[in-house]
């Protein structure tokens, strides 16, 4: 095609004969000749097999200047093709290639002046949006939609969409302005017209002759511009609508937000695109949206600002159209439906992304047995851990708990060593385990075995016993030989000696004992000499010195030691999708800059838990982990190991 024929707008016929040939293919495209300002609709018939093309072009007439606007639309028969211009409407048989309607917009509208911008088309009908005013008013123009007849080619109704307050340029009208475009889309007997110049949508019900506006919606966020972009129905209760992101994303300019038409606000719609799941490649270069189109069966298919197309099939159950990396240089991109990923679900066909599965339930994902539905965890184990997006039904026994939090001791009460011997010399309780090691306890056995021999020796004596007096004497002669108190001179002394050397042996062994639990680093049996199982050989102080203080040869060295001491962080993903190819670490440096880490990265697959380990470059560092994909953590453990 010559470079001074311009291409104003596309119509898609679809299959050639009404739809009888499906080896050919018709779309219908209106256009000018730039350097005769002469308009003209060509019909091109496309072979599938063999991608020969056919055209037929029809000259409508020379204009006196260039069209801004020459609007195109297809019936849902695709019988007919139906165009706009700024001066002229027209009706265009496709089997036989014949204007049988052309007529003036003055004769179409004769009580109003309209400049169509925007145009859909139905049956038997067809709404057309633009800016307008009543010649009988002062020419004060505001958006307007008209409701077209197809068959006869008339205008039933034309109403003011939106009052506005301030005053519309003509100039700004007549001639192609960006920001004054208009959209519109139909879905049965319901209308949507966007108006992105006012972060507004509207909708509206036909009636028999005119439309009702049944709804008003006008979205502003700081992070959005040009809501209303573009518009389309995806059923007959779901609407799409374009609006450009001014935040940045790595994926595109511009974004669509899906919503049910009864609620529409900054925060509600039922999901966008693209978005985790649904990405979209660099290939296209972040691109905006400048046309969106949504085919009866609901598949999505959009034109970028590069002339890329981008096609999104209508995904099954459990499925979501999902990005296909190309695997050669392409200018049209096809998603494919896919299984939902682990931890989502998808209850119904659609556009949109799989949802990530309610608490209580789980899935796994296409690689196990459960399938890509969500299944419910066990309702009995008090120690099931299932929360959103869950992939596994994961035991929090098997999750050891770490507290690094300890406060720090304190010294006994008594600190000297006489103090602490008697104490523990004469202490005892009911506990029998403490009994039959207190010194105290077995001194009074030994007391009261001594105060029985006593007895005895006084009895024998007292009794004049002639028989035991030779066992009474050897006993006194032994106890005579015992006796340390008066060095051998009363035979009792020898009775109290018995006591006197257990609770001496006792204590040399208390002594010895306790000696052998120091350090304390070095301890780690229980005590087992004394009743106080808390006992220690350690007197604790502290105190603390500001780091600006200059150190002692001594204290500089432990303060090296400790800066040069290196750190391990270990990051655990807990019940998460993430792998460890879809992690990344990196030190953030300054400005941009960062320095790539080499983390040690385990998977454990079948309680679905990714654990990195990587050491601090210095002991004040700015780390940053990358994960990269559509999934999700229930729960995350950091570690910090010197």
């Amino acid at each position: 095609m010559s470079p001074d024929y311009f291409v104003h707008s596309i119509g898609v016929i679809g299959a050639a004969n009404n739809g009888t040939n499906r080896e050919l293919f018709m779309f219908a495209f209106a256009g000018e000749i730039t350097t005769k300002s002469t308009l003209f609709i060509c019909l091109v018939t496309v072979s599938r097999s063999t991608c020969n093309a056919q055209h037929q072009m029809t000259v409508l007439h020379s204009t006196d200047k260039p069209q801004n606007y020459f609007l195109i639309g297809v019936d849902s028969h695709a019988t007919f093709v139906y165009g706009f211009t700024s001066t002229m409407a027209f009706k265009l048989e496709i089997v036989t290639n014949q204007i049988v309607q052309n007529l003036t917009l003055e004769t179409l509208w004769p009580s109003i002046i309209f400049l169509p911008h925007a145009f859909s088309v139905s049956d038997q009908w067809a709404v057309v949006v633009g800016y307008g005013f009543n010649r009988s008013e002062k020419k004060n123009y505001a958006i307007m939609e008209c409701l077209i007849d197809l068959i006869s080619l008339i205008s039933y109704s034309c109403e003011t969409l939106i009052v506005e307050s301030t005053y519309l340029v003509p100039s700004n009208l007549l001639s192609y302005n960006e920001l004054y475009e208009l959209s519109v889309a139909i879905r049965d007997e319901n209308v949507l017209v966007g108006i992105h110049r006012l972060n507004t949508i509207v909708i509206l019900k036909k009636n028999q002759t005119s439309l009702t506006k049944t709804h008003l919606y006008t979205v502003t966020s700081s992070s959005l511009t040009s809501f209303g972009r573009l518009v389309g129905w995806v059923d007959e209760q779901t609407i799409a609508v374009v609006a450009y992101h001014s935040l940045y994303s790595s994926w595109s300019q511009s974004q669509i937000f899906f919503y049910d038409k009864n609620s529409v606000s900054s925060t509600s719609p039922l999901y966008t695109f693209p978005n985790n799941q649904q990405t979209i490649g660099n290939q296209l270069f972040q691109p905006h949206f400048v046309r969106l189109i949504i085919t009866n069966n609901g598949n999505l298919v959009l034109l970028t600002d590069y002339s890329l197309v981008i096609i999104v099939p209508v995904a099954p159950i459990n499925h979501a159209s999902m990005w296909v990396e190309p695997s050669a240089a392409a200018f049209m991109f096809y998603y494919s439906p896919m299984p939902c990923i682990g931890g989502t679900f998808k209850n119904e066909s659609g556009l949109g992304p799989c949802t990530v599965c309610l608490p209580g339930t789980r899935n796994r994902g296409i690689a196990y047995s459960e399938g890509t539905s969500c299944i419910s965890c066990s309702r009995n184990n008090s120690n099931s851990y299932c929360s959103l997006a869950a992939l596994v039904e994961f035991d929090l026994n098997t999750i050891t708990s770490h507290s690094q939090v300890t406060s720090y001791p304190e010294s006994a009460d008594t600190t000297n060593f006489d103090d602490i011997l008697l104490e523990n010399m004469f202490q005892t309780d009911s506990n029998f385990s403490c009994m039959i090691i207190s010194p105290f306890f077995w001194t009074i056995i030994a007391g009261a075995f001594a105060f029985s021999v006593w007895i005895m020796m006084a009895v024998i004596k007292l009794g004049k016993w002639e028989q035991c007096n030779r066992y009474r004497t050897w006993i006194k002669t032994i106890l005579i030989h015992t006796d340390l108190i008066r060095e051998g001179q009363r035979w009792v002394g020898g009775l109290a000696t018995i006591a006197i050397i257990i609770l001496v042996s006792f204590a040399c062994w208390f002594c010895a004992s306790f000696l052998k639990r120091y350090p304390i680093e070095e301890v780690f049996e229980p005590v087992n000499f004394a009743c106080d199982s808390t006992l220690i050989n350690a007197k604790f102080s502290t105190g603390l010195d500001l780091l600006a203080i200059p150190k002692s040869t001594d204290a500089q060295r432990i303060i090296n030691l400790l800066d040069n001491q290196i750190f391990n962080i270990t990051v655990e993903l807990i019940n998460t999708g993430f792998t460890c190819e879809s992690i990344s670490v990196q030190e953030n440096l300054i400005g941009t800059q960062y320095a790539n880490l080499i983390p040690s990265c385990e998977r454990s697959e079948w309680n679905a838990v990714t654990s990195i380990t990587f050491a601090l470059p210095y002991h004040y560092s700015t780390i940053q982990l990358n994960m990269t994909g559509p999934h999700w953590a229930n729960a995350v453990r950091v570690c910090l190991r010197g």
